[in-house]
C-alpha cells in the first residue's frame, strides 16, 4: 500500500498539470491475464505456485507467487523469470541438502548432518511486499537529482565480503546471482557453501555434481555482453565483490561518467554487482553512442530492487537494439526514461514493459516523455518498443502523441 500511495503522490500533479483536453481522455482499467498463458512463466513447481489472475498497473503484470517461505511479490516477467528461476535453483539445492549422499559426505568430512541438512521450512521474510511495480512512481524520480542518498562504499562492500568462493561456484553451477536479494536462497546458498568450505573435496563433490543442475534455465545471468572481455557468468563465478565493482569503475569512468556518480552507484545495493556488471557491459558495448552516461544517471534514481532490476534490463534491451541497428548517435532522458536517438531523429526506446495500459498513470508518463521529446525536436516523432503488449486504446493514443509501439520486442 505504500507504493500505492506514494504513486497516487506523484502522479496526480502531472495529471492536473495537463491540458483539459487530457484530463478528459478516456482511460482503462489494468488487464489481468491468465497466469497459465503467459509465455515464459511456467505457474507452478515444487516450491512455488503462481496466483492467478496475475493483475498489472498500466505498465507491468505483478506476480503474487506462494511458496512455502511466505508469498513474494515479483514485478514484471523478467523478475517473476528470475524468482522463479531462483525457486527452481532452491528446490534442487534443499534436495541435495537431504539427499543420502550429502549426509554421507558430510559424516565423511567429520561434520553433523543435523547441522546442514533440512527445508527452510520458517518464513524468514513473511511477503516480500510490492503491491503495484513502483515504475511509474520510478519514472517521476529519473532525472530529479534523487540519487541514493546515505548509502556509502563501505556499506556496500560490507554485505558482499562474504561472499565465497565456494558460494560462487555453487551459485553458477545451479545459474543464479550470487548476490542474490532473495532471503531463502541466500540462507540455503550460505548454508552449503559453509559445508563444502568445511566438509572439503567430499562435500563440494557432492553439492556439485547433481543430476539436473544444467537443467536450470540461466535467466538472470545470460546476456550477450561482456565486461572487460570477460562473461557476466564467469564474472559471477571467477571474480570477487571487490573485482567486479573495480571493473565496473573502470568502465564507467571510461565512459565519462563522473567520479561521484560512480561511486553513487557501485555503492547502490537495489543492484547486485551482477546486475551492474550486466548493465555497465550492455552500454559500454554501444561504443558510437554519445552520452551514455546519462543512462547512468538515470539509473541511480532507482530507489527499489525491482526499479533497479528495470533498469538492468531496459540496459540489455537497448545493447541489443543497437546491435540490430548500430545507427543510433546519442543517449537522452525524456521524462526520466532513456531513449536513443537515432540518425534521422527519431527517439527510441527499448523498454521491459510487458502490459501497457491507457491508465490515468501510464497517460500521465508518456505525456511527459511526448512534451519533453518535441521540446527537443518540434514536431518530432518516436518508437517506444516493449516486450510485451499494449492494449489498443494505449496505442490508439500514443499514435495520437507521434508515437509507433512496437510491441513483443527481443533482446
Amino acid at each position: 500500500m505504500i507504493i500505492a500511495q506514494r504513486l497516487c503522490r506523484l502522479a496526480l500533479p502531472i495529471v492536473l498539470a495537463l491540458p483539459s483536453a487530457a484530463v478528459a481522455q478516456t482511460y482503462e482499467a489494468p488487464p489481468s491475464f491468465n497466469a497459465a498463458q503467459i509465455k515464459g512463466i511456467v505457474r507452478a513447481g515444487d516450491n512455488y505456485t503462481v496466483r492467478s489472475p496475475v493483475r498489472s498497473d498500466g505498465f507491468l503484470r505483478v506476480y503474487d507467487i506462494d511458496t512455502p517461505y511466505g508469498e513474494t511479490v515479483a514485478p514484471g516477467d523478467q523478475m517473476a523469470q528470475m524468482r522463479i528461476n531462483e525457486l527452481r535453483a532452491l528446490a534442487a539445492l534443499e534436495k541435495v541438502s537431504g539427499s543420502n549422499t550429502f549426509a554421507t559426505a558430510l559424516a565423511n568430512a567429520g561434520l553433523s548432518p543435523l547441522k546442514y541438512t533440512g527445508r527452510l521450512i520458517t518464513n524468514p521474510v513473511g511477503t516480500i511486499q510490492g503491491t503495484l511495480s513502483g515504475i511509474g512512481g520510478m519514472f517521476n524520480r529519473l532525472g530529479a537529482g534523487i540519487s541514493n542518498a546515505g548509502k556509502t562504499q563501505d556499506n556496500a562492500l560490507a554485505s558482499l565480503l562474504g561472499v565465497t568462493e565456494e558460494r560462487r561456484s555453487l551459485a553458477a553451477t545451479y545459474g543464479v546471482d550470487p548476490y542474490t536479494d532473495y532471503p531463502p536462497l541466500d540462507a540455503k546458498l550460505k548454508q552449503l557453501a559453509e559445508a563444502a568450505a568445511l566438509g572439503g573435496l567430499a562435500v563440494r563433490g557432492a553439492l556439485l555434481a547433481v543430476p539436473g543442475a544444467a537443467g536450470i534455465v540461466v535467466s538472470n545471468l545470460s546476456t550477450a555482453n561482456k565486461l572487460n572481455d570477460v562473461s557476466i557468468q564467469d564474472l559471477a563465478r571467477q571474480y570477487t565483490a571487490a573485482q567486479i565493482l573495480d571493473l565496473n569503475r573502470k568502465k564507467l569512468l571510461e565512459m565519462d561518467v563522473s567520479p561521484e556518480l560512480t561511486e553513487s552507484l557501485l555503492a547502490n545495493r537495489n543492484y547486485t554487482p551482477i546486475d551492474m556488471a550486466a548493465m555497465v557491459a550492455a552500454i559500454d558495448s554501444m561504443k558510437t553512442v554519445q552520452g551514455r552516461a546519462v543512462f547512468f544517471d538515470a539509473a541511480a534514481a532507482a530507489d527499489e530492487r525491482a526499479n533497479a532490476y528495470f533498469m538492468r534490463r531496459q540496459a540489455e534491451l537497448l545493447a541489443a537494439e543497437y546491435k540490430r541497428h548500430p545507427g543510433y548517435r546519442h543517449v537522452v532522458t525524456l521524462g526520466g526514461l532513456p531513449f536513443l536517438v537515432a540518425k534521422d531523429g527519431r527517439f527510441v526506446t527499448v523498454a521491459p514493459l510487458d502490459a501497457l495500459s491507457w491508465t490515468p498513470d501510464t497517460a500521465a508518463r508518456l505525456e511527459a516523455f511526448t512534451k519533453a521529446r518535441n521540446e527537443l525536436v518540434a514536431k518530432s516523432r518516436g518508437e517506444i518498443r516493449i516486450t510485451g503488449t499494449a492494449t489498443a486504446l494505449a496505442k490508439k493514443q500514443l499514435k495520437a502523441l507521434g508515437w509507433t509501439v512496437v510491441e513483443n520486442q527481443r533482446g
